[in-house]
């Protein structure tokens, strides 16, 4: 079963699951990336169905652009995308694969990323050059959002990790980079990449309460799958010890988990390993990112059952999504393992770093929808 032990790389559950007889563990697929990249694919899919309600609707407005398709190949274009790439899989496989040698990743995504933009450009060169004027709605520039999103998520993420974690300020001046760039805040790369995208509305003109509203329930989607990484894996995202006698009816890998061959090397050594990750807890704990997945799919479906609800009134849906994604984290904080990060003292209480941003994020959600309730029913109509 897929949780029954963690698999590093995918290659690795390939190889058991088919009796050993399909060994592409030399591939580097590691476990956590995978299911973060298949965490973007599902959220941009369903961010660009739901952008595309919205402009049906009329609430997005449309910029023309004059653009010249020329028959040559734009290598400046096809460098970016692939320098894009090449920063993403080296940095982000370095946070996830423990600062293993990752350019060969490096490599590998921006062939990703590169090698669909190179097909395009191939097949424009077959045709003349010409220039049109086109329709630029906010669906056509989902590509934008994922890789603003990829960039700022990922800087943020690090940073916000460095800032609760009080063993990298000692470190900072020797290794400044090494120190920011040492583990994931799942906040810092929400809101980072929040601010990232609300200068790019801004600038492109995008209306920014409607798109914001398609954002959050497609982020709480890429939250929870991407938490399926966390959990295959074994990247050190997991629970406190699980002392408690498991109930009959709740399978095993719900109520604890020893996360045998993780990522992070964690536990014991395992008598008679041959693999490449051989250690084990020993004291079984709680696997939160299971529980995390289970209440982002919650929320999501949630927010998607009322998100035609709250069309009028946009903002609500941000708002909503800011509350319940904040009593989520604060919930999952209170079994969660996260022994040596700093406190934050607030009126004399200690809390953590998530903890704090959690309670912020309800208190203005909760502020955020009655502001926008009364806006939108005292001052001005509903837009639909």
């Amino acid at each position: 079963m897929l949780f029954d032990r963690c698999y590093p790389k995918i290659t690795d559950w390939l190889y058991l699951a088919t009796n050993e007889t399909i060994d592409l563990r030399f591939l580097p697929i590691f476990s956590y990336g995978f299911w973060v990249a298949a965490g973007f694919m599902a959220a941009a899919y369903v961010i660009g169905k739901e952008l595309k309600r919205r402009e049906a609707l009329g609430l997005f407005a449309y910029t023309e652009k004059t653009v010249t398709h020329h028959s040559g190949i734009d290598y400046l274009s096809l460098l970016l995308y692939a320098g894009i790439g090449y920063i993403i899989g080296w940095k982000g496989g370095e946070m996830v694969t423990l600062n293993i040698d990752t350019k060969f990743i490096g490599l590998a995504v921006a062939a990703v990323f590169a090698l669909p933009k190179l097909w395009m450009e191939l097949r424009k060169e077959k045709k003349e050059a010409y220039t049109e004027v086109v329709r630029i709605f906010p669906s056509d520039l989902i590509g934008d959002f994922v890789v603003i999103c990829a960039i700022f998520g990922v800087l943020g993420s690090n940073l916000f990790n460095f800032l609760e974690s009080p063993e990298d300020y000692a470190n900072f001046w020797r290794d400044p980079v090494g120190s920011i760039f040492s583990g994931l805040s799942v906040y810092g790369g929400m809101i980072c990449a929040g601010i990232a995208l609300l200068v790019y509305s801004y600038v492109k003109k995008i209306n920014v309460p409607n798109l914001f509203d398609a954002l959050a329930y497609c982020f709480i989607l890429a939250n929870g799958i991407g938490r399926i990484g966390c959990q295959v894996s074994g990247d050190g995202d997991w629970g406190v010890v699980n002392t408690a006698t498991k109930p009959d009816f709740i399978p095993q890998f719900l109520w604890s988990s020893t996360y045998a061959h993780n990522i992070a090397d964690m536990g014991v050594m395992m008598n008679g390993c041959t693999e490449a990750h051989c250690f084990v807890l020993s004291e079984a704990v709680y696997p939160t990112p299971i529980y995390e997945f289970l209440m982002c799919t919650a929320i999501f479906f949630i927010l998607h059952a009322l998100r035609k609800r709250m069309t009028a009134t946009p903002g609500m849906l941000f708002f909503l999504f800011f509350i319940l994604i904040g009593i989520q984290r604060y919930t999952i904080e209170q079994i969660r393992d996260l022994s040596g990060r700093g406190l934050y003292h607030v009126f004399g209480v200690g809390l953590k770093q998530s903890e704090l941003i959690s309670i912020i994020l309800v208190i203005a959600g909760v502020f955020g929808m009655a502001w926008t309730w009364f806006y939108y029913n005292r001052i001005k109509k509903p837009t639909v």
